[in-house]
């Protein structure tokens, strides 16, 4: 069964490690200062580059990251090249698994972004996405999933800034007390959310057997702290993650020794896992549930954002927490008019591709002549769950790729479910969030369906209405999921009170 939580936690780590390349790598930044202002930052001695970082996971290596950038005097569209490798080595669910993922980017000589291109590798999958600048404010996106293949268009800002050398003379600069925000891209959502890097302090630091006069640096990303150590020369030399996860500079050498030496002995999915003290007898048949949740401080509306979860009380990072198992699909009753502001989740984004010919026919298929919503919702349900194999994938979800291979996890299932829902006219969303299994709450998702009412379905595990062990935390796509952030390696879970009645 933990092969039904392996996507949302890589999903978790993914945006982590994009979270490291476009701070400090090799990712697009749309910076919060004008093209300007950087240019009198550039000098002909930076801008070449070749950084080595090694990933460690609780002091154990699992990877690389290997940066570079060059420039082209004789190109003036294509000047900058930035080039990135992450390549990780990691125990998942039992099984040793390599994962590539490879950044690159060009700018022209007046640093503004002409094209990129993102891909992720991994055993029987991979995502590549290319772009092109088509004017001004336009890129021309091709993205490929698996078996999908999709072209759009793209708006983004013409004063797009990449990361280069720039970035680090900049942090350089600063000193304890200050700091300056800058927007991070998501290359498969393409959206932006604002970061802050302060600097904290100055301290010694030793690595490689050389010690540094370092810049500590706080990078808050979406409410998460992310600490960096940084030389006089602006080079990072080392980043911690609350998650547990830590990169440091290292050479080519120490990168070849990384890939020739035995995979790492831990599971991620373990690492990854919630802790909880305090048993539930029978998780998958729980109705009522209270929990006590530590170290993070939430919003009642941020646990809020189900009629399942009720926040009882809360002081600081301590909130009390009451959830009940969703309410099964209604019996039948005639279709009422989906609310205005429901509508926007019936249509197609980059991953639910609820419009594609090919759902709607699946979806008419699985509906046939059912006109009562819920009737609708628990067939699609159903067939999901009969149809789609349970298989762990490392992926970047899209509804279309699963229609087509019929294999995936819970996000592979909860996408083909949210797709479908939408294509056959019921609004959906996906759900993420926590579940609980042996002893600890692992990352899973989980489709909602509306009918009249929503119901929280988990065609991964074959449940027409969630258990009270189901903590929703998100709700949307990837863009929405980078929230989660905030609570790796910082939540704990006490179980106050469990019961199997209503």
């Amino acid at each position: 069964m933990k092969r039904a939580y392996l996507n949302a936690a890589l999903v978790i780590l993914w945006l982590c490690m994009l979270a490291w390349l476009v701070r400090y790598e090799a990712f697009p930044e749309f910076f919060t200062h004008t093209l300007a202002g950087y240019s009198h930052l550039l000098s002909r001695d930076v801008l070449v580059m070749d950084s080595w970082m090694k990933i460690l996971s609780k002091g154990n290596a699992v990877g690389y990251s290997h940066t570079s950038l060059d420039v082209d005097e004789a190109n003036p569209v294509d000047h900058y090249t930035i080039d990135n490798r992450v390549h990780l080595r990691l125990k998942i669910a039992g099984e040793d698994q390599t994962i590539n993922v490879d950044t690159s980017a060009s700018l022209n000589a007046m640093y503004e972004l002409q094209k990129f291109s993102f891909s992720l590798a991994s055993r029987g999958y991979s995502v590549i996405v290319d772009a092109a600048r088509r004017n001004e404010r336009t890129f021309r996106v091709k993205m490929t999933t698996g078996n999908t293949s999709e072209r759009m268009e793209v708006d983004i800002p013409p004063d797009v800034v990449l990361y280069s050398p720039m970035m680090e003379l900049a942090m350089k600069q600063l000193k304890p007390g200050q700091h300056f925000s800058m927007k991070t891209l998501n290359p498969t959502s393409f959206s932006a959310m604002l970061i802050t890097i302060s600097a904290i302090r100055q301290e010694p630091l030793t690595i490689g057997g050389k010690t540094y006069d370092a810049t500590v640096l706080s990078t808050d990303y979406g409410g998460t702290l992310f600490l960096s150590w940084m030389d006089p020369a602006g080079n990072i030399l080392r980043q911690d993650t609350p998650m547990g996860w830590t990169m440091e500079k290292c050479t080519a050498d120490d990168a070849a020794e990384i890939i020739r030496g035995s995979a790492p002995t831990q599971d991620i999915l373990a690492e990854m896992a919630v802790p909880c003290t305090g048993a539930i007898r029978d998780p998958r048949h729980c109705r009522k549930l209270k929990l006590s949740l530590k170290g993070v401080s939430f919003s009642r509306a941020e646990l809020e954002i189900t009629s399942r979860q009720k926040v009882a009380g809360t002081d600081g990072t301590n909130t009390i927490l009451d959830i009940s198992a969703g309410m099964a699909p209604a019996d039948p009753s005639p279709q009422t008019p989906i609310p205005p502001a429901l509508r926007p989740l019936l249509g197609a984004t980059t991953s639910l591709q609820a419009d594609h010919p090919d759902m709607i026919k699946q979806a008419r298929a699985i509906v046939g002549q059912r006109q009562i919503p819920s009737e609708k919702a628990l067939a699609i349900y159903d067939w999901v769950n009969r149809n789609v194999a349970k298989e762990m994938t490392i992926s970047l979800p899209s509804a279309l790729d699963v229609l087509r291979t019929m294999k995936g996890d819970c996000n592979e299932h909860t996408y083909l479910s949210v797709a479908l829902a939408r294509a056959a006219g019921l609004p959906a969303k996906v759900v993420v969030g926590l579940a609980y299994h042996e002893g600890k709450f692992y990352y899973h998702a989980w489709p909602a369906i509306y009918a009249g009412r929503w119901i929280e379905m988990d065609p991964t595990w074959g449940q027409p209405a969630v258990d009270a062990t189901h903590l929703a935390l998100v709700e949307g796509e990837m863009d929405q999921q980078v929230q989660l952030i905030k609570v790796l390696g910082q939540l704990k879970i006490q179980v106050i009170e469990e019961s199997d009645h209503d």
